[in-house]
């Protein structure tokens, strides 16, 4: 009976690695390389461990085969192609099924055996060129990967020699001594299991057969070099393990692997020795290493040393990271909130304290408040991840959907470590992917026009996040056509949204294209032009107290700019008055704070107040007004007026009194409670009050709405 908890962490595991085998088997087919395969290589092995722990039977078996094929294509003996491409994330389709399917309910087994049929089909076509081809032109290489920190790579060599090679004038020792100078051996290791009685020994033969780790410089072909003349009638096989041998301490990426594998991957044991060794560990029950080494595999040394790097790497995995709940942060979230509250509580009954017994009592909150605020900044750091494997999901996404169109589309990703709060981010997908569906139905042409127009056939998609003044951008950006103003303006006149020859911002223009029901498109596809989606992505970024523009130039293409916050749980708030009502406003948005004159503020017809700052005039909102409450003033130049600014776009707000600036705990209102746009949440003061936040860019949106 498999324990509930092992499943759910192989669910939680199995989740992440699929999706980085997605972006990653992507990957491989606009640009293969080396060490993007290995990666894939191991995300499978990791995952047919993980099946096999869990109890999925299925996965296990179907991941076997697979891990088979990517064996094939990580050693070089088979080339990846479209086909297999295709072949492998559909596997992982079929994975991500059996995966989700619940207990007793069967997975679509046609599926499967069609799609092991494909795997088997491919290893069976290598094995086909294997069996019926000749010797070599040169020795097996399996392709190189990275050097190591000091510019060194790691090679396996492993020489089973002719017995007649002494007849032709060549010392395999001599061979040694050549690779010798290339470099330091690290591990050597020679094969006499082959060597007869003395009785049948003949001197003019050779029998033994060496293995070497060699710590080199050089490329993998100055080493081949080495065996110019012998590798046409002799089996040479060169391996860089650079990427999983470290001489100095245990490598992380051999963590997940038993003594075998550290052994294999360290190059010490091949893998039909493992092999031999497995099946006859399963009849005999002997521990691994004692076999390894009396069938003379490997030394005891050798076995001592992977055990060595087996423990570290175990003190390492249980020290590292440890996994926690989402819903667990929360609270702990809100019972700081609840610490601040009761501060701010305490700090206001020392204010009622008599001077000498208030300075005591300040001074000791003064250090308890640092020390809140410290806590809180790591609350929240450990709320914050990189948005790279939320960006990296899309990479199948924008393959898939560009096939279905015929388009020639690729992904190209910038700022992948910008941190954000984990709920922004899990929020933030589903616009996102709208927002790039768009640009690959509307924004990129078809290859023949593109190439009419002297582009590159294939297109491009940018996704690219950073941060700037406190708040985190995304873009996305397609090197396409552009946006067409004139259909934009034509359709915005036929909905009465503009009137015929009517002055219009190029900006608010662009805006038209989030109202529900509008598009600029006369064909309804598959993906787009019902005018249903880009309301919902404004109305999604929004609820996240973000903003979304476009910049978009014609036959260069468009750019859809998302600013948010970095997160949703705090933030750096401004409390101002209003009669005897407290409201917030988010710092990040404030500009500055002016007692106007009273020729600055003008009525404009159709518009409304506006106040003049600077040159420049901007609207003004009575606060008062819009939630029917008293105020001390109603005259903006007896008032106080805070100018805001939001998507470039700058805001008034006429306000009795600033109270002062604190970190604000935010708390989500009901929609039974307010649906006003203008408010994004509240915050309990130190006297218990509840404070209305104000969301600025709401508040712009419905005063110009």
């Amino acid at each position: 009976m498999i324990d509930n908890a092992v499943r759910d962490v192989f669910l939680e595991e199995s989740k992440e690695l699929l999706d980085t085998l997605d972006s990653d088997i992507v990957r491989l087919e606009t640009s293969p390389d080396q060490d993007v395969m290995n990666r894939v290589f191991r995300s499978v092995h990791t995952l047919k461990g993980g099946s096999g722990i869990a109890g999925y039977d299925q996965v296990y078996e179907f991941t076997h085969g697979l891990e088979n094929l990517l064996d094939l294509v990580r050693k070089g003996e088979t080339q990846i192609n479209a086909a297999m491409i295709t072949l492998l994330l559909r596997s992982l389709d079929w994975i991500r099924q059996a995966v989700a399917a619940a207990d007793g309910e069967e997975c679509d087994i046609a599926v499967k055996e069609a799609l092991q049929r494909d795997i088997n089909a491919c290893i069976g076509e290598v094995s086909a060129v294997k069996a019926g081809g000749t010797h070599d032109e040169k020795p097996r290489i399996i392709v190189p990967g990275k050097t190591d920190a000091h510019g060194n790579r790691y090679y396996h060599i492993r020489c089973a020699f002719n017995e007649d090679i002494f007849l032709r004038g060549i010392d395999p020792l001599m061979i040694m001594e050549d690779l010798r100078r290339l470099g330091t051996f690290i591990q050597r290791k020679i094969n006499k299991k082959d060597v007869p009685n003395f009785d049948s020994l003949d001197p003019e033969k050779c029998y033994f057969s060496w293995e070497v780790v060699l710590k080199t410089e050089h490329t993998i072909e100055k080493v081949y070099e080495v065996f110019l003349f012998v590798h046409d009638d002799n089996d040479i096989v060169i391996r860089d393990i650079t990427e999983n041998y470290d001489p100095d301490s245990a490598d992380a990426r051999i963590a997940e692997k038993r003594i075998g594998e550290i052994l294999l991957g360290k190059g010490v044991i091949t893998e039909n020795e493992l092999n031999d060794v497995l099946n006859e560990q399963d009849q005999k029950n002997a521990k691994l290493g004692d076999l390894v080494v009396s069938k003379g595999y490997a030394t005891e040394k050798d076995v001592e040393h992977a055990l060595v790097d087996q423990e570290k790497i175990k003190k390492k995995i249980e020290t590292g990271t440890v996994r926690v709940d989402t819903a667990k942060l929360d609270n702990l979230l809100n019972l700081l909130g609840e610490i601040v509250i009761g501060q701010s509580a305490i700090s206001r009954l020392a204010d009622d304290m008599s001077e000498e017994q208030s300075f005591m009592l300040k001074n000791a909150l003064y250090g308890m408040e640092r020390t809140t605020r410290e806590f809180q900044e790591q609350l929240m750091s450990i709320r914050m991840i990189p948005i790279g494997p939320s960006f990296e999901q899309f990479r199948r996404f924008v393959r898939d959907v560009s096939h279905s169109l015929n388009k020639e589309i690729y992904l190209e990703i910038e700022g992948q470590d910008t941190e954000l709060d984990k709920t922004v981010i899990e929020r933030i997908s589903d616009p996102l992917k709208h927002m790039i569906r768009n640009a690959i139905d509307h924004g990129i042409e078809s290859p023949e026009t593109r190439a009419g127009a002297g582009k590159p056939k294939s297109g491009k998609i940018t996704l690219r996040a950073y941060h700037q003044e406190g708040n985190v951008f995304i873009e996305v950006s397609d090197d396409g056509g552009g946006i067409d103003r004139k259909e934009v303006r034509a359709k915005a006149e036929a909905l009465g949204l503009v009137k015929h020859g009517e002055e219009i911002a190029d900006a608010k223009l662009l805006q038209f294209l989030f109202l529900p029901g509008f598009s600029t498109t006369s064909q309804v596809g598959e993906l787009s032009g019902r005018g249903v989606g880009m309301d919902v992505v404004k109305n999604n970024i929004e609820s996240l107290r973000g903003s979304v523009e476009i910049e978009t130039r014609e036959k260069i293409g468009t750019t859809f700019r998302v600013k948010l916050p970095l997160t949703l749980a705090i933030i750096e708030g401004m409390l101002i008055r209003v009669g005897k009502s407290i409201f917030i406003l988010p710092m990040l948005s404030i500009v500055e704070s002016i007692r106007p004159r009273k020729e600055d503020v003008q009525t404009v017809e159709k518009k409304g107040e506006l106040i003049r700052v600077r040159g420049e005039y901007a609207p003004l909102v009575r606060l008062y007004e819009i939630f029917g409450i008293e105020s001390e003033h109603h005259n903006p130049w007896e008032s106080l007026v805070v100018i805001v600014e939001s998507a470039g776009v700058r805001l008034g707000i006429m306000i009795d009194e600033l109270v002062g600036q604190q970190q604000i705990v935010i708390k989500s209102l009901d929609t039974a409670i307010t649906n006003s746009r203008s408010v994004s949440g509240a915050a309990i003061l130190g006297n218990g009050q509840v404070a209305l936040i104000l969301d600025v860019h709401g508040l712009l949106s419905e005063i110009m709405s």
